[in-house]
């Protein structure tokens, strides 16, 4: 059993909301608040977000 990074701290330390955290994944920000309330994340979804969690980039400064 893999054990997922919580989600909703990482992203506050990073200052993102919500929806800048779905605008990264291309979701939707309803997606962002089942996975920060524990539902499951496809394999897909989880690749997404480790890359931008690692990255810990936003917005424009990504795609620099």
């Amino acid at each position: 059993m893999t054990h997922d990074p919580d989600l909703r701290q990482i992203r506050l330390e990073n200052g993102w909301t919500q929806l800048d955290l779905a605008n990264m994944l291309g979701v939707d920000r309803s997606t962002v608040s089942r996975c920060e309330n524990g539902a499951r994340m496809s394999s897909t979804m989880r690749r997404l977000l480790m890359l931008i969690l690692r990255d810990g980039r936003v917005g424009q400064e990504a795609a620099e």
